[in-house]
């Protein structure tokens, strides 16, 4: 007959195990995709928007991956002319509170022995995300050539967003441009 102890345990050691297989299953894209899936790109979200001042146009692309990297971002006028952003601003950007991590602990009193204690910490989720690509965030800021028209008619402007990869190609994201304020 088991004492409660042993029940105890056993309820414990069977609570791990369910959540340790719970971690396993997820994949560790830290939730849905972004918007542009059909390029190929993990998670890519590009968003932009027109500066208060209506001269520059704030693009700011996320992904995740190893192998892609923001190569260029331009304003494409009417004209078909791509104005290029001077500077990109990349940043890898990782979050460590969903990884496993370790701990080594001493503990003790005056009327009982010391003890030492290894463990280890597994977040739900974190065995999955042991492969997971760092997220990478690419900021650039990119003149308007023409205020006013673009303010006329930005329909008939785009962003374009050029991803390399790391074996020589390229590939053009294009999306229409941001509505001015």
């Amino acid at each position: 007959m088991l004492d409660g102890r042993s029940k105890i345990h056993r309820s414990v050691l069977a609570l791990a195990a369910v959540l340790m297989l719970a971690g396993c299953a997820s994949d560790g894209s830290g939730g849905p995709g972004g918007g542009a899936a059909d390029a190929g790109y993990r998670d890519l979200s590009i968003v932009s928007r027109v500066l208060a001042d209506g001269e520059f146009i704030e693009v700011e692309i996320r992904h995740r991956s190893y192998f892609q990297r923001v190569e260029q971002v331009a304003l494409i006028g009417p004209d078909g002319a791509w104005h290029r952003a001077r500077d990109l601003r990349r940043r890898k950007t990782t979050s460590d509170w969903n990884r496993p991590h370790g701990h080594f602990g001493v503990a003790g009193g005056s009327h009982g022995p010391i003890v030492t204690g290894i463990g280890i910490t597994i977040p739900l989720g974190a065995l999955g995300s042991l492969f997971a690509s760092p997220a990478h965030r690419t900021r650039a800021l990119v003149r308007v050539p023409d205020p006013a028209g673009y303010r006329a008619d930005p329909t008939r402007w785009q962003v374009a967003v050029v991803m390399g990869s790391g074996i020589g190609g390229t590939t053009t994201i294009k999306q229409p441009a941001p509505e001015p304020r």
